[in-house]
């Protein structure tokens, strides 16, 4: 079952309760009853690199998050950032809505991105102006754990050429969901319509390919078409990144030279 789907069938109000069988190594299923409560996704990580570069780390997607980031931006603008790495690397969760404002805080006209279906009419989500909250030059990181949306915040920046991404191929999560019971209980998930980016790209097809396509060290690499497939070659890491590393995670200082792709960023960064 894809992740996706499993989200939405285990999604309900906090104090409920959703009964599950686990299948192992046993012969006979083991049944779980878990309680659904509100998950606190972590804070946004914000913090001064060398060169007046701000950094911008976002491990969970929501609307709480979004003003974190809008908060983040101008307290590096107030330290004296002239350039901004966003870090969207393994943030997988979040509603596509949420990347559309997301992207929306470094963008003041254009369209973000579109929605539409077999039977569902486009729908267009164009910038606000009045949230964008930034111009300095944007440099956006991913890998193949960015999803759903940072996927629509990555696709919209780089369609509307606002930042460039570095990084792997992201995941390909991007879609409008509709569960349709059947008689004996059971349920169908079908992907109703699919969200695109501002250059007509389905995200949920296509992912989103970095300019600069750089492995990430600790998840071991990715294919440079953005295939699933470990037995594909992984892209050429460019320009000085030689030496091993291992990416940046949740907490923790950020050390650019144990980070290939946050290493490859700066190095744009400085160029920008």
């Amino acid at each position: 079952m894809p992740l996706a789907y499993a989200r939405l069938l285990l999604r309900g109000q906090p104090g409920t309760t959703v009964d599950l069988s686990v299948l192992r190594r046993k012969p006979e299923p083991q049944k779980l009853t878990m309680t659904r409560a509100v998950v606190t996704a972590p804070a946004v990580e914000s913090k001064m690199l060398p060169d007046n570069i701000g950094y911008i780390k976002i491990a969970a997607m929501g609307h709480a998050q979004i003003k974190e980031v809008s908060n983040a931006v101008a307290d590096l603008q107030k330290q004296g950032a002239k350039k901004l790495l966003l870090d969207l690397r393994s943030s997988a969760s979040g509603e596509p809505e949420d990347g559309i404002e997301l992207a929306n805080l470094f963008l003041d006209k254009g369209l973000i991105a579109y929605s539409v279906g077999q039977k569902s009419p486009r729908k267009n989500y164009d910038a606000d102006p009045k949230k964008d909250v930034t111009s300095l030059p944007l440099i956006v990181l991913t890998n193949r754990g960015t999803a759903a949306a940072a996927e629509v915040t990555a696709a919209a920046l780089q369609g509307d050429k606002r930042a460039a991404i570095v990084g792997e191929h992201t995941y390909g999560d991007a879609s409008v969901l509709r569960p349709i019971t059947m008689d004996d209980g059971s349920a169908i998930i079908l992907s109703v319509a699919k969200y695109y980016s501002p250059d007509g790209k389905s995200i949920q097809d296509n992912g989103v390919t970095p300019e600069e396509l750089v492995a990430d060290a600790e998840a071991g690499g990715t294919d440079v078409d953005g295939d699933d497939d470990s037995s594909e070659p992984t892209p050429k890491i460019t320009g000085s990144d030689k030496k091993a590393g291992q990416a940046v995670s949740g907490g923790g200082d950020v050390k650019p030279s144990d980070d290939l792709i946050l290493q490859k960023a700066i190095e744009l960064a400085k160029k920008a």
